[in-house]
């Protein structure tokens, strides 16, 4: 009898020990993780919030946020869930919070942030969307910030610059009948004069992804998840 409470005490010790060590790690990584995330993004907010085709800031430069104050000064809409809109047929959700800033022109840009389903878990995508005069929304430039659950060399290539592109400037014409990939469009193999169509497609919602991302469809897909439950919420809440 005496044993087992020796060596109950024993493991107690050790896993007492255990747990202290594995605060101290936490403790001690918590912020540098925390820090870096902050500077993800805040980076990719100040991508989409990017002109791609001129490399010009949609916005004045005293707009983009450096410090959380700041971030905080621009959310538009939260929710203490953690989650403002979710399509699980899609599936796409939309995470809180939503940022609304003032475009150089007047227009209202929305900075969304959302994940679909991809090969191995979630892709996180953060996505500027430019309320145009008529109402209608320009989706105008993705950074995909979370897919380190993807491909290697397949769905991994997902947030490359020639992938990424491929989800620049889809107008409101192609967010209403819904962003897809082209095999899900039926638009497989491409067509021989395939690039020149590129920005016709985009009307269409159809992003062209199979040329720059051979062999993979599900992480694209689920981008293009995203979009659809961005500009759902978006169509929801913006009067």
């Amino acid at each position: 009898m005496a044993n087992h409470v020796k060596i109950a005490l024993i493991l107690t010790v050790v896993m007492v020990v255990i747990g202290v060590i594995l605060a101290g790690v936490y403790l001690m990584t918590y912020t540098p993780i925390a820090k870096a995330d902050l500077n993800a993004k805040f980076k990719a907010i100040k991508f989409v919030l990017t002109d791609q085709t001129t490399g010009q800031l949609l916005v004045n430069q005293d707009q983009i946020p450096e410090t959380m104050a700041e971030l905080n000064a621009k959310i538009w809409k939260s929710n203490s869930s953690g989650v403002l809109y979710s399509n699980t047929k899609l599936p796409g959700y939309v995470l809180s919070p939503a940022y609304i800033f003032k475009g150089k022109n007047g227009s209202n840009i929305y900075i969304l942030t959302g994940y679909g389903i991809g090969f191995g878990g979630r892709v996180v995508t953060v996505a500027s969307f430019i309320q145009q005069k008529n109402g209608g929304f320009l989706e105008s430039a993705i950074d995909v910030i979370d897919y380190s659950t993807e491909t290697p060399g397949l769905g991994a290539k997902i947030n490359d610059p020639d992938v990424r592109s491929r989800f620049f400037d889809i107008p409101n014409s192609g967010l209403k009948d819904g962003v897809k990939v082209n095999k899900d469009a039926d638009i497989f193999p491409l067509p021989s004069n395939y690039e020149s169509e590129i920005p016709t497609y985009k009307k269409e919602g159809i992003v062209v992804t199979s040329d720059v991302m051979t062999g993979a469809t599900i992480t694209p897909r689920a981008v293009a998840n995203t979009l659809n439950a961005m500009y759902e919420f978006l169509e929801r809440e913006v009067k």
